[in-house]
């Protein structure tokens, strides 16, 4: 998907990403870890750019790298799965059943 860079919602803007952190308490909502948001914190979107989520402060969650990491992989697999499953073609009828 080709994003314009007028209506790129993957960027955060740095004021938003430091509100998610401050609201967060600078703390993973996965696995706890407390950063400083020196380059160790994300601000993570709950419902994923590409799906069209906005970069606000409501869809939005402090993660650590990996887990950042973990849930964009994630996500990249399960749209993948999904792809698969829309191409695939309906089983053949047995023939009996013709």
């Amino acid at each position: 998907m080709a994003w314009s860079r007028k209506s790129n919602t993957r960027h955060v803007p740095y004021s938003v990403q430091r509100a998610v952190f401050r609201r967060d308490d600078y703390t993973c909502v996965r696995c706890d870890h407390r950063g400083e948001g020196r380059g160790d914190l994300h601000a993570g979107h709950v419902i994923a750019a590409a799906d069209g989520g906005p970069a606000t402060l409501g869809n939005l969650v402090t993660l650590c790298v990996p887990c950042h990491a973990e849930e964009t992989i994630a996500d990249i697999r399960a749209a993948a799965q999904a792809r698969a499953a829309r191409r695939r073609l309906p089983e053949p009828r047995h023939h009996a059943y013709r």
